[in-house]
Order: C-alpha cells, then sequence, then structure tokens
C-alpha cells in the first residue's frame, strides 16, 4: 500500500502559503463525499497560523473527513501536496504551458492517482453555500459595502510570483477611488479595506461574489474568488502575475499596473 495511507488515513501535507493551502482544500472538498463513503479520511498538515482560515474552506459535510494539523506534527512519510515537488509532479513545466488553473487540474489529478482513488477531477472551481451567507453577514453590519463595484486585492505576494511595488499600485487604486467603489486587502489611505473589518480570506471570497471587476495580485486572498458564483457574475478579472496566464476566458493576465489606466 501507498506509504502516505494509514487506514483509514491519507497523511498529506503543505508547509507553503495560504493560497496553496486553500487550493488543496478545495479539491480535498471535491473527493470528500468519495473518501466518506468509503471510511477514510485526510489528516492534513500545514503551518499552524493558517489552521484557521484554511479551515473555513471546508465544507460542513467535510469536517470529518478533512482534519487539519500544524505541521510540525507531520509523520515523516506524509505525501507533500505542492505544486513544485517534482516527485509527484512529472510535467512541472506544464505551469508555464497551459493556463494556472488547467495546472491545478492536472495537479490534483496526479494526487489523485498517487493516492490510488481511481477519481478524476474535472474541474477547478468550487460551489459553496456559504458564500452567500457571509455576503449576507457582511451586509448586515456594513449595508454600505452593497455598492461595491470592484475588488483589488493589493497583497503582497510571498513567493515572488509578482513584483510588487505600493509606489505604483497606491496611486493607480486611489484613481480607481475616484471613478467606482472599491475595497482594498492591503490598506491605503482612506479607502474600504478588508483588513479594517479583520475579514478572512473566506470573507474575501464572499466579497467577490458580488464584484462587477477584480484587480488581483496571484496570491492567497485570490484562491477564494475561483469559485462558480464569482466567475458567473463578474465581468473581467485582472490578474498580475508573472510567465502564467489563466485559461478562463473571464481572467486576463497583466504584468504592470499601469496597463490598467486605459482600461478604468
Amino acid at each position: 500500500m501507498i506509504t502516505f495511507f494509514q487506514d483509514p488515513s491519507f497523511h498529506i501535507y503543505n508547509k507553503y502559503h495560504l493560497g496553496d493551502n486553500v487550493f488543496n482544500i478545495i479539491f480535498f472538498n471535491k473527493i470528500g463525499g468519495y473518501l466518506k463513503k468509503r471510511g477514510w479520511k485526510i489528516d492534513y498538515y500545514l503551518e499552524r497560523g493558517y489552521i484557521k482560515q484554511v479551515g473555513e474552506f471546508i465544507w460542513e459535510e467535510n469536517r470529518d473527513v478533512i482534519i487539519l494539523h500544524g505541521i510540525e506534527e507531520k509523520p515523516d512519510w506524509g505525501l507533500e501536496a505542492w505544486i513544485n515537488n517534482r516527485e509527484l509532479v512529472k510535467n512541472y513545466e506544464l505551469q508555464t504551458k497551459i493556463g494556472f488553473d488547467s495546472y491545478y487540474i492536472y495537479f490534483f489529478n496526479r494526487i489523485c492517482e498517487k493516492m490510488e482513488l481511481g477519481y478524476v477531477v474535472m474541474d477547478l472551481k468550487y460551489r459553496d453555500l456559504d458564500l452567500e451567507k457571509r455576503w449576507n453577514q457582511i451586509i448586515l453590519k456594513k449595508p454600505e459595502f452593497e455598492n461595491l463595484e470592484i475588488l483589488v486585492i493589493n497583497s503582497e505576494p510571498l513567493s515572488g510570483q509578482y513584483r510588487f511595488q505600493k509606489s505604483e499600485w497606491n496611486p493607480f487604486i486611489q484613481y480607481l477611488h475616484q471613478k467606482y467603489k472599491i475595497i482594498t486587502t492591503l490598506k491605503v489611505p482612506n479607502i474600504p479595506c478588508t483588513m479594517d473589518e479583520h475579514y478572512s480570506i473566506k470573507d474575501i471570497a464572499s466579497i467577490s461574489t458580488k464584484m462587477k471587476y477584480i484587480i488581483a495580485i496571484n496570491t492567497g486572498p485570490f484562491v477564494g474568488c475561483y469559485n462558480h458564483d464569482t466567475l458567473e457574475h463578474v465581468e473581467k478579472i485582472f490578474v498580475f502575475v508573472n510567465n502564467l496566464h489563466f485559461d478562463h476566458p473571464k481572467i486576463h493576465t497583466l504584468k504592470h499596473i499601469e496597463e490598467l489606466y486605459l482600461s478604468f
């Protein structure tokens, strides 16, 4: 039997950043019902500081299937579920040849093969009724947010995926604020910010479902925005990232914030 499985648990880990772990939870939710029918579960290990926010993405029906632990509890023989794990991903160079969303489907199916599930993941999008519930709670406390038009995910990237400079982004955000109702994820003076309200990235995902546009650095808070409701409702998503693209037709990748002035 595969070395990271000890009946009834698969022991899987990712020691990297928030977005990596949220993507994995999206995947685990997709296979949660399949595992439950067989009496299996996933013991998942990640940085302890991420457990609260990552745990919010576990569907209620999967809370006895996906069990989160601090990375320090990881057994030596767990499976590293990380897109740059070259022992797991044989076609690592696909990241720059196909859409990043398509690559993640490939990555999830590689994990399915390692788990010997006989299960195929067909889509990266997820559905979550909790997003609507959270939005209703947000509006109850902040009714003025119902008029928001643009979510700007300007959180600083931690994996070198984009060269972020506040000196370039802040003037654009101020320019945008003159024309639209916007909210950011990193504070810019005199502009509403998710940090002001102590919103989690699940809350940010909920806000994204109601936005006309999303402008995002390809970093942790953007991951939750790749859900069915957001992708159905939003007109365009502009993602800033180096050397990657997305296959979803509403997602446009850019490298320089100056490119957006003409769009708004």
